[in-house]
């Protein structure tokens, strides 16, 4: 028989692990007892409590625990270096994590935690993860960030990439919640995110007020330099406003739920649903008159599966709704002209979101659907000075490389070049309809009649008068609507089928059924 050895005792060991149990105590401990307190006094989660929040529990694997700053007078005191950062489980799907820690340092960036922020997002890229940042930040560091070791800040060492975009390997949803004020990194962080979603009282911008009262003399409270009506209606910086952290961690959750987690993968299908308002309402929901407006998310809440909406960009560029949605379960991209506003007109911010969209569906292999209703593209000094040619024709070119499936229904009109790139035959749509009413040509009959028949127009006003003007403008006006009808686009082959009004959805999945098959991937060209 083996005699058992003696035991010893492991005093440099014990001392070692005693030394981590601190370490890792101090990493958890964040800002500390009374900077958490503060935080939750201001109503807001702490970095650790909203990544529990995202993730599964006991999915998340941090990275990069004990960092801290490398300042000696501050060290330990900035645990993590304000950021926590790691991969967990969100609905089954690994996910990328940045979370800012306020509670230390103000969530300033210091070196090292640009560095832990270069590795995760380089790891991250390179194996297909999606990318979540939960901003709450008051910009870089300082001084850390002074002098000109800055020149190294952003990941320019041992191969790392501070957003992921150089080392890039098969493109990833990106997504960012604002959770706070949030300056610096998250801004640049929402600048390329796919979606960004802001709690109520958050702000989201480059420098924070501070910072600018000084630099250019303005001085501005949080919510007038980068606020809600700013950000979401002035830049489009941010998508969506949500009342709660809670909400807005939802939000990114059931965004990513539309997409594959990288474009080497499809899209994730659900079970299919009926859509919340009957398609035999659509006959109701839009007027027949094209000058009367009604609100077009009626219509695609009687095309798409009840609950699957998922609205961008509501407040900003409204003349256009976007949003993901599902069809028979299937993700898909809507695009639809909102006739409420400027009567569904595109204009240069609705041109920019509806850019987003095309991009975001087709690096990820979602199809496309756009639902026309508009009089064209925004025509006047202010819309000029907008830079709306450009805007279009960036658009224009963006959406003749589109490789996903592309469907138009054409709901009541679509003249001059708002019908060529809101999918018109141009496009190389894979399928075009278009209800019995709809109106295509280069304008309106109404604004035609007074551009065409001008001199005529005159010369009965001055020998009949006004009310034989109305009269014989009237019968114009009906002539050349007639010869907007779609009859003649379908007969010569450039619109595939005329639908009813209840159609609509059947002749989507139609279309999607003639399109989905070998796509060539050309992600990454725009």
């Amino acid at each position: 028989m083996t005699k058992a050895k003696p035991s010893h005792t492991h005093t440099q060991l014990d001392g070692a692990i005693d030394e981590l149990d601190r370490r890792r105590a101090l990493a958890l401990a964040q800002g500390g007892p009374v900077r958490v307190a503060t935080q939750h006094a201001k109503g807001r989660l702490t970095a650790r409590e909203r990544v529990a929040l995202l993730v599964e529990p006991g999915s998340f694997v941090e990275y990069g625990q004990l960092a801290h700053s490398d300042r000696p007078e501050v060290g330990e005191a900035a645990a993590a270096d304000a950021l926590i950062t790691g991969v967990g489980l969100v609905d089954g799907r690994k996910v990328a994590v940045v979370a800012v820690d306020s509670t230390v340092m103000a969530g300033t960036t210091g070196w090292v935690g640009a560095r832990k922020q270069a590795q995760l997002v380089t790891l991250a890229v390179r194996k297909g993860y999606p990318l979540v940042c939960l901003g709450d930040s008051n910009g870089g560091r300082i001084p850390d960030m002074l002098g000109s070791g800055f020149a190294g800040a952003i990941g320019d060492h041992e191969g790392e990439d501070f957003l992921g975009f150089r080392l890039e390997e098969d493109r990833v949803p990106r997504v960012t919640a604002i959770l706070g004020n949030a300056y610096g990194d998250p801004a640049l962080w929402s600048a390329v995110s796919d979606f960004v979603v802001m709690v109520k009282d958050g702000t989201v911008g480059l420098s924070g007020p501070s910072l600018v009262a000084a630099s250019v003399g303005e001085n501005l409270t949080h919510e007038e330099l980068a606020g809600p009506d700013v950000v979401l209606k002035v830049s489009g910086l941010v998508s969506q406003v949500a009342e709660t952290e809670a909400a807005c961690i939802d939000a990114l959750r059931r965004f990513l739920g539309y997409l594959p987690s990288n474009t080497a993968q499809k899209p994730p299908v659900a079970p299919p649903r009926l859509p919340r308002t009957s398609p035999a309402l659509l006959r109701d929901i839009v007027p027949e008159q094209t000058n009367r407006a009604y609100d077009v998310r009626k219509v695609i809440d009687a095309i798409v599966d009840e609950a699957s909406f998922f609205e961008l960009h509501g407040s900003y560029g409204r003349s256009l709704v976007i949003g993901l949605a599902r069809i028979e379960g299937k993700p898909v991209g809507v695009l639809a002209n909102q006739s409420m506003y400027q009567a569904g007109v595109f204009d240069a911010a609705s041109l920019v979101k509806a850019r987003k969209l095309v991009d975001l569906c087709d690096d990820f292999g979602l199809p496309l659907v756009f639902l026309q209703d508009l009089p064209g593209v925004l025509i006047g000094s202010a819309a000029e000075r907008s830079g709306v040619a450009v805007r279009l024709m960036e658009f224009y070119k963006r959406l003749s490389k589109v490789t996903v499936p592309k469907i138009s229904i054409v709901l009541r009109k679509a003249y001059g070049f708002g019908w060529v790139v809101m999918g018109g035959a141009p496009m190389g749509m894979d399928y075009i309809c278009a209800w019995p009413i709809a109106q295509i040509g280069f304008m309106a009959a109404s604004n035609a009649v007074q551009v065409v028949h001008r001199k005529r127009l005159a010369e009965v006003r001055e020998k009949e008068g006004e009310q034989a003007v109305v009269e014989l403008a009237a019968v114009l006006e009906a002539e050349l609507t007639r010869g907007n009808a779609p009859w003649k686009a379908a007969g010569m082959g450039y619109i595939h089928n005329i639908i009813k009004p209840e159609e609509t959805r059947q002749a989507i999945l139609d279309g999607l059924f003639l399109a989905e098959g070998y796509r060539a991937r050309k992600v990454g060209q725009h």
